[in-house]
């Protein structure tokens, strides 16, 4: 039976037999060589091109971001940086509109209350200069930082709380940490550069690390995403940063006697409690054998 019969008028002929369980498909088979080939993707490979429009001046622009279906995470950093195979997401966790100035993280963005369009149109809109189109398949980390302070600023102007100007800093020093392990610093120029670049990384942790302490004490949890298990032990690990050992001490102590803190949230605790211990005891060692002022 011709089950294609009345088709030779449209050009196809010399289909007679019909079996639609067959799979025609060649299946290539690969060399040894080929099957072993293993893809490598690249930064660019895990973006991709998005068209928002700002809520702010009602213009349409293009931002990358991240495919998040092809991320593969690792270990985060001790204060809970994400850190993931092929790219640093960090880099394009901001929206930015690069007609008026607005910008905010990703999640943020699209959310303005009439009381912050007035702020930013009056604070940003009225005063942002445009700068020439990134022209780059990838941000670099000069270009995401940049980004991430005008995040601040509009966080800043449109008032926002604490513990979202304490998250931009934080994420800001992140950038700054990671640009400071791909300078050079061969020559005295180069030291000069990474020391400018390290008294900035300190002035944003710092931010981050005390706007998150007072968010504590002034906002209801969830902080930017994060509950008080989560914030408790990314406070304990820069805590130690800043060589305060009470403060991580304390803080640790009430994850381990929290019910709250999951098992292996408790079982980093312990290790750390022992590195706070070991710290505290090399200061005091320290500050006894250091020369009294007569």
């Amino acid at each position: 039976m011709n089950f294609f019969s009345g088709l030779e008028k449209f050009g196809f002929s010399g289909m007679e037999n019909l079996d639609i369980t067959q799979d025609k498909k060649e299946k290539k088979k690969k060399t040894p060589a080929e099957a072993k080939k293993v893809v490598r993707l690249t930064e660019k490979d895990y973006l991709l091109d998005k068209k928002i429009i700002c809520p702010i001046c009602d213009r349409e622009f293009t931002t990358k971001t991240v495919k998040s279906a092809r991320l593969k995470r690792l270990e985060p950093d001790s204060d809970l940086r994400p850190n993931f195979n092929g790219i640093d997401s960090v880099k394009y966790d901001v929206t930015v509109c690069p007609h008026c100035g607005y910008a905010a993280l990703n999640n943020r963005f699209p959310h303005v209350s009439p009381t912050e369009l007035r702020l930013i149109r009056e604070g940003v809109a009225s005063k942002f200069k445009s700068a020439p189109e990134f022209k780059g398949d990838t941000y670099t980390y000069e270009y995401a930082i940049e980004r991430l302070k005008l995040t601040l600023v509009s966080t800043m102007v449109r008032r926002g709380k604490v513990s979202e100007k304490a998250y931009v800093c934080l994420k800001t020093a992140w950038l700054i940490r990671a640009q400071m392990k791909e300078l050079p610093h061969e020559t005295p120029e180069e030291k000069q550069i990474l020391k400018l670049k390290n008294d900035e990384y300190n002035g944003f942790y710092k931010q981050a690390y005390e706007g998150f302490l007072k968010a504590q004490s002034t906002e209801m949890p969830p902080y930017c995403g994060m509950n008080n298990t989560t914030l408790d032990f990314m406070l304990a690990n820069m805590s130690m940063y800043f060589q305060q050992y009470a403060v991580a001490s304390k803080l640790i102590g009430r994850l381990l006697q929290s019910a709250a803190t999951p098992e292996r949230v408790k079982d980093k605790c312990r290790d750390l409690k022992e590195e706070i211990l070991k710290k505290a005891a090399e200061e005091r060692q320290k500050a006894a054998e250091a020369p009294k002022e007569s």
